[in-house]
C-alpha cells in the first residue's frame, strides 16, 4: 500500500473545528468547508455544551482541478458571531435544487444572539461566488424544549422520481419535526412526531437511500424510514422501541443483493423489551438481535472475513462526571457476524471504538484507520496488522475524489487539509458494486450535517 497525499486545500486560517462536503460547480468539482480557527461547542446537551475558546464560523469553497490533484480557493465567508461553532448549530448541505447542474449551498445562519430563534434563518449561497441568494425563517417548533432537545438541527436532501427535495429537521429525542421543500422554498410536505407518539426516536446520522428501489429516496430517521416524496412513513422497523439509535448503517450482502440495516441503541425507557443492537432486513423484518442491556454508543460494519464476509462492532458505555464534562467509560466491546449474529473472535491492537473501517486499496476488504489511543494514526489491515502511520486521525472518509479505493480527509495544521489515498489502489468488483448505487457518492454531499462524518458510519455502508 502506497499512502500519498492526492489533493490538498490551504484554508485561510488555522482550524479548531472543521467539516466538509463535496460540491458540483459549473463543469467542475468543488469542496466546501465549514470551519473555525478555534474549538467547537459540538453538542448542545446541558452537560456537554462548552463555549470556551469558540471562534467565528466560516464557510469557504474550493474548486478542484480536473485531475483532482490541485485546488484553488474561490471564496471565504465569515458568518455572524451568533452562529455557534458546532455541527448541530450550522448544518450545511450542497444541493442542486433548481436543476441547472450547479449546487446551491444551504446552511443554518443566525444574525442575532447565539441562542436566538428570531434571527435564525436557512440561507442559500451561490456556490461559485458565495453570494446570498435566499433566506428563510427557521421553524420555532422546539423553542420551549430544554437545551439538548431544542438545538438539534439538521438539513439533508435527496430525490423523488428525479426531483430534488430539501429536508429541514428539528429534534432528536423528544418532539421531532421534518419539512420537505421544493426549489425556492416551496413547501412540499411536513411531518410532526410528538414525544408521546409510539415508535423510535431519531439518530445522529441520517442516511439517504432508495432502500426499496421505487425511485424515491428515503431518509433513515433512526429506525423509521421516511419518504422524501411526501414524508410518509414507509417502514417503522421497531414500533415498540421508544428509544434513540446512535448508529444506523445500511449495507448489502454482495452475494445475494439483500439489504440490511444495522442499528446500535442508546437508553430506552423499557430496555427489557428490546435488544440493544438489532439487524433488520430492508423489508422491516428482524434478522437478529443481541445484548439485552446497555447504552450502545458506537458501532460499524466491516468486511474482514474470508470470502468478503462482514462483521459488525458495538460498544457499550456509561457516562461519568469528569470535571465540568462527562466522559465515556467502556462497559464492553462486541463483534458479531453481520448476517448470522453469531459472536466473532476478532482482535485489533486498539479498542474497536478507535478503529474505523475503510477500503483504501479497493480490494473489497476493510482496512482500519485508528483515531485515539496509543495507535493513533495507524492504518491496519483487516487482520489488525499495522501497515503505516499517517501522523493524525481523519475528519472524513469514503470515495471523496475520483481515485481508486476510498480516501481519508485529514487536517495537518496551519490550515492545511489533505486527501490521503493509496496511489497504487485498484477498484475490484466488490467496491465497484458498492459504488454502483448513488448512495455512497451522494452521501459525500451530506457530510457537513449531523454526525454523518463521524467515523465510518456512512462510508462503511453498502
Amino acid at each position: 500500500m502506497n499512502i500519498q497525499s492526492l489533493c490538498s486545500f490551504q484554508l485561510p486560517k488555522g482550524i479548531g473545528y472543521i467539516h466538509s462536503a463535496n460540491v458540483q460547480l459549473k463543469g467542475r468539482k468543488g469542496m466546501l468547508f465549514t470551519y473555525s480557527s478555534n474549538g467547537s461547542a459540538t453538542d448542545p446537551g446541558e452537560e456537554l455544551f462548552d463555549y470556551r475558546g469558540m471562534g467565528l464560523m466560516h464557510i469557504c469553497m474550493f474548486e478542484i482541478s480536473d485531475d483532482a490533484k490541485t485546488s484553488r480557493l474561490l471564496w471565504d465567508k465569515e458568518l455572524p458571531w451568533g452562529v455557534i461553532c458546532g455541527i448541530w448549530w450550522i448544518p450545511c448541505v450542497p444541493m442542486d435544487m433548481d436543476k441547472d447542474g450547479v449546487d446551491e449551498i444551504y446552511y443554518l445562519n443566525n444574525t442575532g444572539n447565539p441562542f436566538s430563534f428570531l434571527h435564525r434563518t436557512m440561507d442559500r449561497l451561490d456556490a461559485e461566488t458565495g453570494e446570498t441568494t435566499g433566506s428563510w425563517t427557521w421553524p420555532w417548533n422546539t423553542f420551549n424544549e430544554r437545551m439538548s432537545l431544542c438545538y438539534r438541527f439538521y438539513i439533508v436532501g435527496g430525490y423523488a422520481h428525479g426531483e430534488p427535495v430539501l429536508v429541514t429537521c428539528q429534534g432528536t429525542y423528544g418532539n421531532m419535526y421534518l419539512q420537505g421543500w421544493n426549489n425556492d422554498h416551496e413547501k412540499r410536505w411536513e411531518l410532526v412526531i410528538k414525544a408521546e407518539d409510539p415508535g423510535p426516536r431519531a439518530s445522529h446520522i441520517t442516511p439517504i437511500l432508495d432502500i426499496n428501489n421505487d425511485g424515491v429516496d428515503e431518509i433513515m430517521w433512526g429506525e423509521r424510514v421516511l419518504s422524501l416524496d411526501d414524508g410518509h412513513e414507509v417502514i417503522d422497523y421497531a414500533p415498540e422501541f421508544h428509544g434513540h439509535s446512535d448508529v444506523v448503517v445500511p449495507f448489502e450482502d454482495y452475494k445475494t443483493g439483500d439489504r440490511y440495516i444495522y442499528t446500535c441503541r442508546e437508553d430506552d425507557e423499557r430496555p427489557e423489551l428490546n435488544n440493544r443492537i438489532v439487524m433488520f432486513r430492508a423489508d422491516g423484518s428482524k434478522a437478529w438481535g443481541a445484548l439485552e442491556k446497555g447504552h450502545i454508543h458506537t458501532g460499524w460494519v466491516a468486511t474482514v472475513l474470508d470470502g468478503y464476509g462482514k462483521i459488525v462492532f458495538a460498544m457499550s458505555q456509561h457516562f461519568n462526571p469528569n470535571g465540568p464534562r462527562l466522559t465515556n467509560d467502556i462497559d464492553g466491546e462486541y463483534f458479531f457476524d453481520a448476517l448470522t449474529g453469531k459472536p466473532v473472535d476478532f482482535q485489533l491492537p486498539c479498542y474497536g471504538r478507535e478503529a474505523d473501517p475503510i477500503d483504501i486499496n479497493g480490494d473489497g476488504y476493510s482496512e482500519f484507520i485508528v483515531q485515539g489511543g496509543e495507535h493513533h494514526g495507524d492504518i491496519l489491515d483487516r487482520f489488525g496488522k499495522k501497515i503505516c502511520n499517517i501522523g493524525c486521525g481523519c475528519m472524513r472518509m469514503g470515495k471523496i475524489i475520483d481515485h481508486p479505493g476510498e480516501q481519508l480527509m485529514v487536517y495537518r495544521g496551519d490550515g492545511l487539509v489533505e486527501i490521503l489515498g493509496d496511489a497504487d489502489a485498484v477498484d475490484g468488483d466488490i467496491i465497484k458494486h458498492r459504488y454502483s448505487t448513488p448512495y455512497l457518492h451522494f452521501m459525500q454531499k451530506m457530510m457537513a450535517t449531523g454526525y454523518n462524518a463521524e467515523g465510518a458510519h456512512i462510508s462503511c455502508g453498502m
